[in-house]
Formats: C-alpha cells, sequence, structure tokens
C-alpha cells in the first residue's frame, strides 16, 4: 500500500475519487460533499471538517485492490465446463 506523506495528500486523493484507508483497513471515500466511511463494523458519513478534526494526524494509504486470489479465465473455464456436463 502507498503511503500517503501528508493530509493534504490525503484530501487531493479523496478529490481524486480515490480510496484511502487507515492501517486497520478502516476506508474512506467521498460521496456528494460528505466522507464516507467504512469499517470493520461501522459505516457512517462525516463534514469535510469533521473528517479533518478526526482524523488529520492518522496515517493514510491508498487503497489497491488485492486480485491475486481471483483468476477470471479459470473461473470462466470452470463454468462452461460445468455448463456442457450438466445434462
Amino acid at each position: 500500500m502507498q503511503r500517503l506523506e501528508n493530509f493534504s495528500q490525503v484530501i487531493q486523493y479523496l478529490n481524486d475519487k480515490e480510496i484511502v484507508m487507515l492501517r486497520d483497513h478502516t476506508s474512506f471515500y467521498i460521496k456528494g460533499s460528505r466522507i464516507m466511511v467504512n469499517g470493520l463494523n461501522t459505516s457512517y458519513s462525516l463534514s469535510f471538517e469533521e473528517f479533518r478534526d478526526l482524523f488529520q494526524k492518522e496515517t493514510f494509504y491508498v487503497y489497491e485492490p488485492d486480485n491475486d486470489g481471483i483468476n477470471n479465465e479459470k473461473d470462466d473455464e470452470y463454468y462452461l465446463w460445468k455448463s456442457k456436463n450438466a445434462n
């Protein structure tokens, strides 16, 4: 995960429609004029001011999807095989 160096960089990524995260995998993204927060057992929205007040001293990372375990070619091959052998 790419570490963001400062809070202004966090705001820049959010404004660019990127998802940013904390180390505990709490994620943040913009929806309309609110910052959406999704954690393990929580989901809520904050104004920019609330977000800044609560999280400006945290270390953020850019979200990067992990597709290592998904192989779409293998999935397609399996479902093709399964549909041929279903009869």
